[in-house]
């Protein structure tokens, strides 16, 4: 002990006179050693965990002997809680450090610059991880890592499901000093991105489009992204003279996207898509750009997402719209079993100017459809020479293409078609794998469950019990409600893990949740952030005596959450909501469910909707739920809409919501003048099919939408008797199996609205409505 107290005491004296290494113990020492460190120091920051961290690291070193700031051990150095870095001056390498279990409070995790003063430049971040590191609110947007000076790199490191807004890393270009900046964002993992339900969910974005005519010339190379979903724009580039190379995107729900800037290279990428919907490959704006050399394995995204979109232009387009694709070279690109090629993607009253004065030439298709590309302006803008399709082609084969016989070899578990004259180059192109990026020494933690999930039985008399009996279960225990009773609740239940609560089999009938306090209840069960719920064969009663109403019988939660969450309701029932605010279901805003399902269930005397997911109000282009299932579900004698979904504004950037709705019955619903019965603003993928209309928007709709001209929807297969109308704005979504016969039911008194002697045809043989 002595001779190492004897040994820093030297290597402390020393330090200041010749370079040396130090360790460090804490950021208060860390910053007064930072400050006075000379070429070639290199400080240990001492193993362990440093909670709300703030580091400023300014200072100057050189290109052989830059300062290193590191752990002693890689990946030894843990930040969390509200820790940041702050980087500032000449020549310093960041690597090794872990930010974990927190978030940041400034806008990023790691900034290249201290103040506006004081950038950096050839610094570098390396073999660095940041996972669990996102703000608790979704829509709090920051960054995990923004560039700013010139000849910064960021390389060998991992990223890991950025849940909040903003993209993961931005390089600025908001003045000269970080203009032209060569910064070079290298062999780096960028692990997963969850779909985030709105614009902002970028992985990569350089530049803004106030600065796109400005030349930024950075490298993006030799990354592997996998599963990057977070919205349209995987990768970004609103500048020019930007080289985005030999990488890889493994089965990314979106592209690379030259949004703005002009004079951009695209060379070398493999887009594997795996015959994955929504796998998208390049998306093409603006003068000048460069694609070529690229592999297009299996991609089955459409329009936005199409392996290959040239995008309309704007005629006098403001400098955030989009400009005129002209002089592009789209050349010796490999397309394999892909969706097709899209040339004018977007085409509308606004964007006209199709693309103008573009070679597309030496590419070689592979694919099994009979159209090679598709032209919507079909306006000579396209120069096709010399490509080639596959011998087994068997559609028309347009101008400038060719068959020809193409051998196959094996790359790296790819089975790849290669010709020396059409297509990619395979033999040279590295055809980056996974295992070749990100940081060394990172290898995550599976946490096993502390047990296997466990059930719990739960008496109407012990009904105060359950909220602490959810807050000490673990992820997938089920808490069965064992009577047909009243459950008297009196606090709102909260999940923050996936659960089931369900009631017990054989129950004559189910159990009933109920407000039995002075004290009014947002919900019976709220769902907050980490937790997923599956409910099934319970009621949700609004009111109950004199005590104080529940205004939802499910909602998501109103605190902040960053996570989507699963929501399954079964065989459930909601009723006796006797405000206009009330709903049965309720999502809060900036809240997203991935799915909501709701099977077999009915929803009746209620005075507000009874599923309502229509928080968002903003019109950003933002929703409360991905995906939206509802079947075999009765909506009878509601006051409000039975279903209201809505995603304002007109944002490109998302897929969703996603909506389909199947074998229901809306009778006597929202019978007021322009009232709705189901409203689905935005949806860009709905469905309302086997279901039956009866006495229902009477004043006005029975289902409205407000879409694209290219949403997918549809009515079809359904019935409706003196209800309200089907509105959209294109008039395309009524299909031609449209009924209008009066329906008997089975006991409408006891809430069964099965269909006797359906005259109608579903189209599953099924009849029309709920069919039990």
């Amino acid at each position: 002990m002595l001779k190492t107290i004897l040994f820093v005491s030297l290597l402390l004296s020393s330090f200041f006179s010749i370079a040396e290494t130090v360790i460090v113990e804490n950021p208060a020492a860390l910053k007064a050693t930072i400050s006075k460190a000379k070429p070639g120091t290199i400080l240990l920051l001492k193993d362990g965990t440093w909670n709300n961290a703030a580091i400023q690291l300014q200072g100057k070193g050189t290109a052989k002997a830059p300062i290193i700031i590191m752990p002693q051990t890689p990946g030894g150095v843990t930040f969390s809680g509200q820790s940041y870095i702050q980087i500032g001056g000449e020549y310093l390498i960041i690597k090794g450090f872990h930010f974990k279990n927190g978030y940041s409070p400034k806008r990023e995790v790691i900034s290249f610059r201290i103040s506006n003063d004081v950038l950096a430049n050839n610094c570098r971040v390396s073999n660095i991880v940041i996972e669990n590191y996102s703000q608790p609110e979704r829509f709090k947007a920051d960054t995990w890592i923004t560039l700013y000076g010139k000849n910064n790199r960021i390389d060998h490191s991992t990223f890991v499901n950025k849940l909040n807004s903003g993209p993961l890393i931005i390089a600025e270009l908001d003045d000269e000093r970080s203009q032209q900046n060569n910064h070079r964002i290298d062999s780096n993992y960028f692990k997963g991105r969850q779909r985030f339900g709105s614009n902002g969910g970028e992985t990569i974005r350089i530049g803004v489009s106030r600065y796109s005519l400005t030349a930024s010339r950075t490298q993006i190379v030799h990354n592997y992204f996998e599963r990057c979903n977070g919205e349209v724009e995987i990768v970004s580039i609103k500048s020019g003279e930007n080289n985005v190379s030999y990488n890889t995107f493994y089965e990314c729900e979106g592209s690379l996207v030259l949004r703005h800037g002009s004079g951009n290279i695209v060379e070398g990428n493999f887009f594997i898509g795996n015959n994955k919907p929504f796998t998208g490959g390049v998306r093409v704006i603006n003068p000048r750009q460069r694609v070529f050399n690229n592999i297009f394995y299996q991609l089955q995204g459409s329009n936005f997402r199409a392996p290959l979109a040239l995008v309309n232009g704007v005629p006098n387009s403001l400098i955030n719209r989009y400009y005129q694709v002209k002089d592009a070279v789209i050349e010796k690109n490999t397309f394999i079993n892909s969706a097709e090629i899209l040339f004018g993607a977007g085409k509308d009253a606004e964007r006209t100017l199709g693309p103008e004065n573009v070679s597309f030439k030496n590419n070689l298709i592979l694919t099994q459809k009979n159209e090679v590309y598709t032209d919507a302006n079909n306006d000579k803008g396209i120069a096709f020479a010399d490509n080639g399709l596959d011998d087994a082609f068997k559609g028309t084969i347009p101008a400038g293409f060719k068959k020809v016989k193409v051998k196959s070899i094996q790359i790296k578990g790819f089975n790849l078609p290669y010709d020396p004259q059409y297509g990619a180059d395979i033999k040279k192109l590295p055809l980056i794998k996974k295992e070749a990026t990100g940081a060394i020494w990172y290898k995550p933690t599976v946490e096993a469950p502390a047990r296997p999930a466990k059930s719990f039985k739960v008496k109407a008399a012990q009904s105060a019990t359950i909220a602490n009996l959810i807050n000490d279960a673990l992820s997938g225990d089920t808490i069965i409600l064992s009577d047909a009773g009243l459950y008297k609740m009196n606090t709102e239940l909260t999940v923050n893990k996936p659960l089931i609560i369900m009631a017990a089999k054989n129950l004559k009938s189910r159990p009933v949740f109920v407000n039995a306090s002075y004290k009014s209840l947002p919900a019976f069960i709220s769902i907050e952030n980490g937790g997923d719920l599956l409910v099934k064969g319970l009621a949700f009663k609004g009111t109950y005596e004199s005590f104080s109403a529940a205004d939802a019988g499910i909602r998501s939660t109103d605190k902040p959450m960053n996570r989507p969450y699963l929501l399954t309701i079964d065989d459930c029932e909601f009723y006796d909501y006797n405000e206009s605010t009330n709903s049965g279901f309720k999502a809060s805003k900036s809240t997203l469910a991935d799915s909501l399902v709701v099977i077999n269930s009915i929803f009746h005397h209620m005075s507000g909707n009874g599923i309502d997911l229509s928080s968002e109000k903003d019109d950003k282009g933002m929703y409360n739920a991905e995906y939206t299932v509802i079947r075999n579900c009765t909506f009878t004698n509601l006051l409000g809409s039975a279903i209201n979904i809505y995603r304002g504004g007109n944002d490109e950037s998302t897929l969703g919501p996603f909506v389909n709705i199947d074998h229901c019955t809306f009778n006597e619903v929202e019978n007021r003048e322009q009232g709705t019965v189901v409203r689905l603003i935005g949806a860009q993928q709905a469905t309302i099919t086997n279901s039956n209309f009866s006495y229902s928007g009477q004043g006005g709709r029975s289902v409205q939408f407000q879409e694209y001209r290219w949403d997918n929807i549809l009515v079809d297969h359904c019935n409706f008797y003196e209800s309200g109308k089907i509105e959209s704005f294109y008039n395309k979504a009524t299909g031609s199996h449209i009924y209008h016969i009066k329906p008997k039911y089975t006991d409408p008194e006891k809430l069964n609205f099965q269909w006797i002697d359906n005259a109608s045809s579903a189209n599953d043989k099924l009849s029309i409505g709920v069919t039990k």
